[in-house]
This record gives structure tokens, sequence and C-alpha cells, in this order.
């Protein structure tokens, strides 16, 4: 029962994690087309934050790995509180 558990949490967080990186690249785009891209950005902030409460919950605390890897726009992480030295 515990395997199925830990394989359940790590498909749901592959699956966020899919989710980030997508409503990212779709801000991006919106952003570099000039258009208005608040609907984008409204996304991108709640699929991360989803993310990182669902790792979180998980004992998986390192933001600043996320913040790296995903290279998660300023914008976004002026709307989650977030601050990183890097952005």
């Amino acid at each position: 029962m515990e395997h199925e558990i830990a394989s359940e949490q790590a498909s749901a967080l592959g699956r966020s994690a899919r989710l980030v990186a997508a409503r990212l690249e779709a801000y991006r785009e919106a952003e570099a087309s000039g258009e208005d891209h608040q609907i984008e950005l409204d996304q991108a902030v709640e699929a991360v934050y989803g993310f990182l409460i669902q790792r979180e919950l998980l004992g998986l605390r390192d933001r600043n790995a996320i913040i790296r890897d995903y290279d998660i726009p300023r914008a976004v992480l002026a709307r989650l509180g977030t601050s990183s030295k890097r952005h």
C-alpha cells in the first residue's frame, strides 16, 4: 500500500511539474508577443503555487532549486511573495 501511495504522489508531482512548464511557456510567449498577458500570468502563478505547495507537503522544501530549474520569472515570484537573488 505504501508503494502505491508513493507511486501516485510521484505521478501527481510529475503532472504538476508538466503543468508548471506549460504555463510558464505560455506566459513567456504571451509576454514576448507584447499583448496583454494577465491571464497567462494568473495561470502561471496558480500552477507554480500549487506545485510548490505539493512539493512542501511531500517534504521537498528547496524552493530555490525550483525557481532556478524552471527559471520562474520575477512577475510570477512577485505575485507569490517569493524572492530570489537570481531574479
